[in-house]
């Protein structure tokens, strides 16, 4: 009887933990809709405080900004890291983005708002050097095996017209979540190439992780800045770091 009691009181937390995720889901929507500018803006303010505060929010799945903001999420392989990103305005040729990115350390829940590269730039300097927007974040890749796991962030962006990809290498360092730099045979990003896009490549057919044999693949555009089917800048895997083989 006892048992039956504590999952009765086990299911009716877990209903009012979703009742109040949907609750607070519907009224963010509802805010950031709103054609007045300053009620928009708080309600985006307002929830992404939520986001980094409610852990809950890390499992849950968000349907109604997925169809009502476009809303993107990702998370790693292992669920300890998920990014966040939709649009917040298109002007025609550039795409401007929102990013929540969450991570977990053991029990602890840490969260931040804003352009994932000023994240991981973890210096004001560097930060200056980081692009200041936000944006799409598309794919996780993971790299096990180490002494940490090694999370490869895959972000896009429209620049005039064109697209912009590549791939950051990331770890949890202590609380942080941290940019492993030069990853790259001495460079801290894969990909970076502008290329001509209508929005319609999947970040699949630009990147590709292969881990039995170790290689990572970033895609290669022609002259003409589009991208090359089929045809890929190779990374092998070794010493913790990527090292560029020849191209083909």
């Amino acid at each position: 009887m006892k048992k039956i009691a504590f999952l009765l009181a086990l299911l009716l937390l877990v209903m009012g933990s979703c009742s109040k995720l949907e609750s607070n889901e519907r009224k963010y929507v509802k805010g950031m809709q709103s054609k007045d500018l300053e009620k928009s803006n708080a309600a985006y303010d307002d929830f992404c405080q939520w986001m980094q505060k409610d852990k809950e929010t890390m499992t849950y799945d968000f349907q109604l900004m997925k169809k009502e903001l476009g809303m993107k999420i990702v998370s790693s392989p292992d669920s300890l890291v998920r990014c966040y990103s939709w649009v917040t305005d298109n002007n025609g040729k550039d795409f401007f983005y929102a990013n929540v990115v969450q991570w977990l350390v053991g029990k602890s829940f840490v969260a931040y708002t804003g352009a994932l590269d000023i994240l991981l730039a973890n210096s004001k300097t560097e930060a200056k050097k980081s692009s200041s927007f936000a944006h799409s974040i598309d794919t996780i890749y993971m790299i096990s095996g180490g002494n940490v796991p090694v999370y490869l962030i895959a972000q896009s962006h429209f620049v005039k017209g064109k697209r912009r990809a590549y791939v950051s290498a990331t770890c949890i360092n202590g609380v942080k979540l941290s940019l492993m730099r030069f990853f790259f045979d001495g460079m801290d990003v894969a990909g970076n190439a502008d290329f001509v896009d209508n929005g319609e490549i999947s970040i699949g057919d630009l990147f590709k992780w292969d881990e039995k044999a170790g290689k990572f693949y970033a895609y290669q555009t022609d002259e003409n800045d589009n991208v090359i089917p089929g045809k890929y800048t190779v990374y092998e895997l070794g010493n913790d770091r990527f090292s560029r083989l020849p191209d083909e």
